[in-house]
This record gives C-alpha cells, structure tokens and sequence, in this order.
C-alpha cells in the first residue's frame, strides 16, 4: 500500500502539534513549511 503525503502549512503550535499527531499515527510522509524569519 502507498504511504500518504501529508503537507502543513505553518511550524508554530498548531502545525507542529498537527504533524506530531499524524506520525504518531504514522498516517503517511510529512512536510512541515513554513515562513523563515528575517
């Protein structure tokens, strides 16, 4: 079976809590962008 890929847009609290919940889930391959600070 193909693994998932999951993008989220946005690292802060609610990306990162997002991304830690789908692989604990180990729901498919996963992304995290986000906007780097200048």
């Amino acid at each position: 079976m193909k693994r998932a890929k999951i993008s989220i847009i946005g690292a802060g609290n609610v990306g990162a809590t997002c991304a830690h919940w789908a692989a604990s889930k180990e729901l498919g391959d996963i992304v995290l962008l986000d906007i780097p600070q200048v």
